[in-house]
């Protein structure tokens, strides 16, 4: 059988054209396409924005948990062998009632009440001993925001640890056309000046290096490109139009002018 000679220049671009369509949309993207050397330092984490009360993962106050307007505390004081209880709903003014005792307890976390519910009882009891129960009127879970190329874009309740792997996740995971050694977060709070990580999990899937899944921070908008993005000041020219439109209805009023007001 001889071969074929004198091929069509024509069929042979066709054949080449279909078989780089193919490896196209075969990419895998949870394969780096950087060398193992290429691994950049850990980013400096900086100031969130305000925080929520509890991790997804809790359903109780913590320790750090703030006292508010609208919140009940539950008050024993102990002297000697005997005891007084008393409950009371924290005012707008940020005092509550125990006894005739007014003591400003806003914005505090309970040890720091206990100690204040102390130093208000010594000059009518003898060492007092305060334990305050915290019983909150609604309690704000903390969240982080992924957009982009995920199947499932928006807020995310945010577990304790939660990483960018873990928040993509959680977001329905992503679509093959993610290019994930370019995924940004959105860091700091300061809107107009954004500041711009960038976290690599395609070298988690490629090399099983973890080192670019960065740790979140509550309030961290996650976003996943098609395509890339450059270096930071670049980065957020592209994606802050983007997080500006998404986010603006799932952020408190008071944080539009943030958005409204950004200059690349």
């Amino acid at each position: 059988m001889k071969p074929i000679r004198n091929v069509p220049i024509v069929i042979v671009l066709c054949i080449a054209q279909m078989t780089l369509l193919h490896m196209v949309g075969c990419r895998n993207p949870g394969q780096s396409t950087l060398p193992p050397s290429a691994v950049s330092t850990h980013p400096v984490s900086l100031p969130p924005l305000p925080k929520g009360d509890v991790y997804a993962d809790e359903t109780v106050p913590t320790t750090e948990t703030p006292i508010e307007t609208g919140d009940t505390l539950e008050v024993v004081i102990r002297r000697g062998a005997g005891e007084e209880k008393y409950s009371g709903l924290v005012r707008e003014t940020g005092t509550v009632s125990v006894g005739f005792m007014e003591v400003p307890v806003g914005g505090v976390t309970v040890a720091e009440a206990e100690r204040r519910v102390e130093d208000a009882a010594k000059p009518f009891m003898r060492e007092p001993r305060a334990q305050v129960t915290l019983k909150k009127k609604l309690l704000k879970i903390k969240r982080v925001f992924v957009f982009g190329d995920v199947k499932k874009p928006g807020m995310i309740p945010m577990a304790r640890d939660m990483t960018v792997l873990q928040a993509v996740a959680a977001a329905d995971n992503f679509y093959e056309t993610a290019l994930l050694e370019e995924i940004r977060i959105v860091r700091g709070g300061d809107f107009s000046r954004p500041q711009v990580l960038t976290a690599d999990l395609a070298r988690v899937f490629t090399y099983g290096d973890l080192s670019r899944n960065i740790a979140l921070e509550e309030n961290d908008v996650i976003f996943v490109p098609r395509e890339q993005l450059g270096d930071a000041s670049e980065a957020a020219k592209k994606i802050m139009p983007v997080v500006q439109a998404a986010i603006m209805p799932l952020y408190p009023a008071y944080l539009i002018p943030a958005f409204t007001s950004f200059k690349p």
